[in-house]
């Protein structure tokens, strides 16, 4: 396994972003044409090969907003795919147990969501027996029974709270102080405060932390100060998501893992592992 390397695929993936992020902006059309072409002008600025796309997205993200004058453009989707991940999960649940590594796979099946994917493709993903292809579950194991501990468990996209809180739950009840961590405001179709208030999930995932970053995945010199001391402190983090994965990846830290479905190729290819493949990385088998 390896850190994600940037394709000249990335450029198309970045693209459809783009302009899906322009339509959720703004209905005016010369806003939309001013957006995309800012947009569009980041990419190829900052297009090279050891580029991490997820760092482009987060600078043109920004632009978009700042040209619209829309704060959180995915607001209304966040919310429609929140409301379905609630009936989903209640639907699925079941078919989980009360200990870790069931309920590491029911927090990962709600990472199978995507705004790339249609309801009708995310309901199969996610009727779909859950098998890790790579799984460092005796690893994790170890350093949580070192514990307990503070673990950061770094939240990815809007509706996955419905998933991830029986795992949070039962980390907790292995006596681990465990923080969940969302994003300081918005940024993609990512979780914030405001979302999982909206959610009605708040009190059983509480205490949460912000990162005080609108960033996807985790760029840790945008964080909070207050951020910067929890991650300092932490002896486990969990990070959920492709985004995590590749703004962290190039990472060797023994803390830290990657839970998340490869959507894509170039990240299935550092992984090792089949397209759509659900996995559970230490950083430490990341070989740089």
């Amino acid at each position: 396994m390896q850190p994600m390397h940037i394709r000249e695929e990335c450029r198309a993936c970045l693209v459809r972003l783009v302009d899906l992020t322009v339509n959720l902006a703004t209905r005016d059309p010369d806003l939309k044409t001013a957006a995309r072409d800012a947009a569009l002008a980041i990419i190829d600025e900052d297009f090279f090969p050891q580029a991490i796309p997820a760092l482009i997205a987060n600078r043109f993200h920004q632009e978009i907003k700042r040209i619209t004058g829309n704060p959180d453009p995915f607001r209304s989707h966040k919310e429609t795919e929140t409301a379905h991940l609630d009936r989903l999960v209640q639907s699925v649940s079941q078919a989980f147990f009360e200990n870790l590594e069931s309920l590491l796979k029911l927090a990962v099946l709600g990472n199978a969501v995507d705004f790339f994917r249609s309801k009708d493709e995310v309901s199969r993903e996610l009727s779909q027996e859950i098998i890790f292809t790579v799984s460092h579950l005796p690893d994790f194991m170890d350093r949580l029974n070192a514990g307990p501990g503070l673990l950061l468990y770094l939240a990815d996209n809007a509706g996955e709270q419905h998933f991830d809180a029986p795992l949070v739950r039962h980390l907790r009840g292995r006596g681990w102080e465990v923080l969940y961590v969302i994003k300081g405001g918005p940024i993609q179709n990512d979780l914030t405060l405001a979302d999982l208030e909206a959610s009605g999930v708040l009190d059983r995932l509480e205490p949460v932390l912000e990162t005080g970053a609108k960033t996807v995945g985790l760029v840790l010199s945008e964080t909070s100060p207050a951020f910067q001391e929890m991650y300092a402190r932490a002896d486990l983090i969990l990070a959920k998501g492709m985004g995590h994965f590749e703004t962290m990846g190039r990472q060797r830290d023994s803390r830290l893992f990657f839970l998340m479905q490869a959507k894509c190729r170039p990240v299935a290819e550092a992984l090792k592992v089949p397209l759509g493949s659900f996995v559970f990385v230490h950083s430490e088998k990341i070989t740089p």
